[in-house]
């Protein structure tokens, strides 16, 4: 668990300082037993939630400004919605640093993941401030609320589509480099689907991975 902590805080670009904070988060209700209350994600999630919310509003807004109040809501609803939060988790591969009741398949389940996603960022926010909390929030949501989007499919989906429609396994996406300082870090994805692969780099997770995708539609079209 100790080493899938550090991956995680090496994904999310942020080392906490205060460690027990660190371990509230990623700590689940279900671990409390009878011998009296014990720390858990509960509040941090309380706190998360918030902090979510008013980083990637703020986003939406300063993206665009010719989108309604509308499509703004829905951009919103879409990045802050249970599987959203679960799918994100599971890219930060958060699932092996939880502390959940033993023997149980708690760690990866949607509500689970995406309660431990908004108690980590609200860790983050108490940890580091709202500066620190918002570059994470920008890595790991990426593209998705800092782009001004229109009606176009991004490259991962059309990829999905492809595999879809040729009948193969979904794309896989791996990390297999970080570099850089925490506030600039540099991302090198590889997608494979089809047996064919690509490779791209990118300042969050998800540009990468949508740099990669592109570059495999790309080298298919070619």
């Amino acid at each position: 668990m100790l080493a899938a902590r550090a991956r995680l805080e090496e994904r999310l670009g942020h080392r906490f300082t205060d460690r027990d904070i660190y371990d509230e988060a990623l700590t689940h209700p279900s671990t409390m037993t009878t011998r009296g209350p014990q720390l858990n994600n509960q509040r941090l999630e309380f706190l998360g939630d918030r902090v979510i919310g008013l980083v990637i509003a703020d986003a939406l807004f300063a993206s665009t400004d010719k989108e309604r109040e509308g499509h703004l809501t829905r951009r919103y609803a879409d990045c802050v919605e249970n599987a959203r939060l679960a799918q994100i988790a599971r890219e930060l591969d958060m699932g092996p640093a939880l502390h959940v009741q033993a023997n149980t398949n708690l760690a990866d389940t949607d509500k689970v993941l995406a309660d431990a996603l908004e108690a980590v960022i609200g860790a983050i926010w108490r940890d580091g401030g709202m500066d620190a909390a918002r570059r994470v929030i920008y890595s790991i949501w990426g593209e998705m609320i800092t782009a001004d989007q229109d009606d176009a499919k991004d490259h991962k989906t059309r990829l999905q589509e492809h595999a879809h429609r040729v009948h193969v396994a979904p794309p896989k996406y791996t990390i297999i480099d970080r570099k850089g300082p925490d506030h600039a870090p540099v991302f090198t994805i590889n997608v494979q689907c089809a047996d064919r692969d690509a490779q791209a780099t990118g300042p969050s997770r998800r540009q990468a991975e949508q740099n990669a995708a592109a570059t495999w539609l790309e080298e298919l079209s070619s």
